[in-house]
């Protein structure tokens, strides 16, 4: 072997007793089999030299207190909620879906402020279900919105302070990193794993400091599965779930909570519940009673202070109003 290879690959820290059996060609395989498992092991170890150092979560203490944030005539019944920062001021603005559009809602302390509207088109939805229903999430720098009278959903945007957009190109319903289909003519979504009206997929920090995915899946029995991907994953189920739910570590303790509304029908007197994950249902951490019915909850930064706030939305029967209430 040429004394120049030798010295390059002992600068690599592979020793000349294996380096220099490269020189008998019926080694050869053996060789470059060992050659590779060393450079696999030299880059694990890189690796785990260089990962990122875990960082707690620093606990909050949460003074759970119902405010209420205002009204806003949607023009329309509501059908989803979401919320984003998609202007990159740190305070997060709502989305608000009906069955004709996006409607886009900043919050401040002098209180709710129309920023603009997104109208759904293209062909309606044959056929659509009796009651509309919907989907919001954010996917990157967008709000994709779907509803059922639509075939297609559409994509909200902010470029400053200005509401665009347009159609969604996927087709289907956005539940986390999937795209789902209404059974024919109903109000719910076919999964594989049965017929839900929604889901969440969330990621929070628990107490070491290590990231932990959270999923939870509304069947249409009403019942919530909420389950975090440890190792060997964790589940916990709820019952007389709503459709308006939320998953978020609302006081950074490293476990989150579990934020639904009743399962009562549209318009009716509800609830919302904040239930630490794991604990008792029957004892929540809060629990607010409202003279409407909750049509959305999400969690959200709405002040830029870095703490997450439980926003809902209640409505009466056949209402374009809704009232946002702010609970912690």
């Amino acid at each position: 072997m040429p004394a120049v290879r030798v010295a390059r690959l002992a600068a690599v820290g592979l020793s000349c007793a294996w380096v220099c059996a490269w020189a008998a060609p019926a080694r050869a395989e053996g060789f470059l089999h060992e050659l590779a498992h060393q450079a696999r092991l030299r880059l694990d170890a890189a690796v785990a030299t260089r990962a990122p150092a875990l960082v707690p979560p620093v606990p909050v203490i949460v003074r759970w207190k119902a405010q209420k944030l205002g009204a806003i005539d949607v023009g329309a019944t509501l059908v989803a909620l979401a919320a984003a920062d998609l202007d990159g001021d740190g305070k997060a603005e709502l989305y608000a879906v009906t069955p004709r559009e996006v409607v886009v809602i900043g919050v401040s302390p002098h209180g709710l402020k129309e920023l603009g509207r997104v109208p759904f088109g293209g062909e309606l939805a044959v056929p659509a279900p009796r009651d509309p229903v919907g989907t919001a999430i954010v996917d990157g720098d967008a709000v994709v919105a779907t509803v059922s009278t639509w075939q297609r959903g559409v994509r909200v945007q902010l470029r400053g302070k200005s509401v665009v957009g347009g159609p969604d190109a996927a087709a289907g319903f956005p539940v986390c990193a999937a795209r789902l289909q209404l059974a024919p003519g109903r109000n719910y979504l076919v999964d594989q794993s049965g017929d839900i009206y929604g889901a969440r997929c969330r990621e929070v920090t628990d107490a070491l400091g290590k990231p932990v995915h959270v999923t939870a899946m509304l069947a249409t029995t009403g019942k919530l599965a909420v389950t975090l991907a440890h190792d060997p994953p964790v589940r916990h189920d709820y019952t007389g779930v709503g459709v308006a739910f939320d998953i978020a570590d609302i006081d950074r303790d490293g476990t989150p909570e579990v934020i639904y509304s009743g399962a009562g029908a549209p318009g009716d007197a509800d609830a919302v519940k904040v239930v630490t994950f794991g604990s008792d249902d029957k004892k929540p951490a809060f629990r607010r009673s409202f003279t409407g019915g909750v049509a959305g909850v999400v969690a959200v930064d709405l002040d830029g202070d870095g703490a997450l706030e439980v926003v809902v939305a209640v409505r009466l029967v056949g209402s374009t109003k809704i009232d946002l209430w702010r609970l912690n």
